[in-house]
């Protein structure tokens, strides 16, 4: 996926569905400008948290997300060589509605501290009515 022509900050989902998984590419130039080495990368703990955008609730905290790393830059060269990922459970989309949410890096063993992404606000997620319902069997 071309992320210079996606708008990351923004992701739609159905009510009451798991997919799509939410992705948010760790983007070359935001690794160089706060200087996250590969070598970071190895050993982090990453969590999703996103809140009701009227009311300021959580409707997730802190849960455990993933850092997926694309080890095949020649089949995949468009696809970023870092990405958090997130896949709902039925539960945290079961109402429509529109909320924020971020991701966080926990860099542990050598390298300590976090990061919050996205650095400059919220993805800004839309759950969405949908016409049908579904359940996985």
């Amino acid at each position: 996926m071309n992320y210079s022509t996606f708008d990351i900050n923004n992701f739609f989902i159905k009510k009451d569905s798991t997919l799509p998984e939410l992705k948010y590419p760790l983007i070359q130039q935001l690794r160089e400008q706060y200087d996250i080495t590969d070598d970071m990368l190895e050993n982090v703990a990453v969590t999703f948290s996103m809140i009701e955008a009227d009311s300021g609730l959580y409707r997730i905290a802190n849960v455990a997300a993933s850092l997926v790393i694309n080890n095949d830059r020649e089949k995949y060269p468009d696809e970023e060589k870092y990405t958090l990922v997130y896949r709902f459970k039925l539960p945290q989309t079961s109402k429509a509605g529109r909320y924020l949410a971020n991701f966080t890096i926990d860099f542990l063993g050598e390298y300590c501290g976090k990061i919050t992404l996205p650095i400059d606000g919220q993805i800004n997620i839309i759950i969405s009515d949908g016409i049908t319902k579904t359940t996985v069997i």
